[in-house]
């Protein structure tokens, strides 16, 4: 199957955090395997890695590039952020809300998101 990644600027709100409606999340296009956000940085090779195993299974996602914010909305971003990763390192899958995958971890997003 031929399979290319659509992004586009989405406003997405999570959970009960009304800030998370501020934040600019960029959203790919794939099948619904539940509410899947990665935090990344645009210049981490392990993001890109994450990223191209997520589009490759056709796992639609939305994202941010944590690098890339500034400002208020960097603040909002990095609030998020900690709440699920507190060490702070990149890429970080926040699956549904509660499941969290923290780094390149195929084989942990294959059981997590069933494929």
């Amino acid at each position: 199957m031929n399979y290319e990644s659509k992004d586009s600027d989405i406003t997405h709100v999570a959970g009960n955090n009304a800030e998370m409606s501020e934040i600019e999340w960029k959203h790919v296009d794939g099948e619904n395997h539940g509410n899947i956000k990665l935090f990344a940085l645009s210049t981490c090779g392990w993001c890109k890695k994450t990223r191209m195993y997520l589009e490759e299974n056709e796992v639609a996602y939305d994202y941010v590039y944590v690098d890339l914010t500034t400002g208020a909305q960097r603040d909002i971003v990095m609030r998020e952020f900690e709440e699920y990763n507190p060490d702070m390192s990149f890429p970080t899958i926040v699956i549904n809300g509660s499941e969290v995958i923290i780094g390149y971890e195929p084989d942990e997003m294959a059981k997590e998101l069933n494929i």
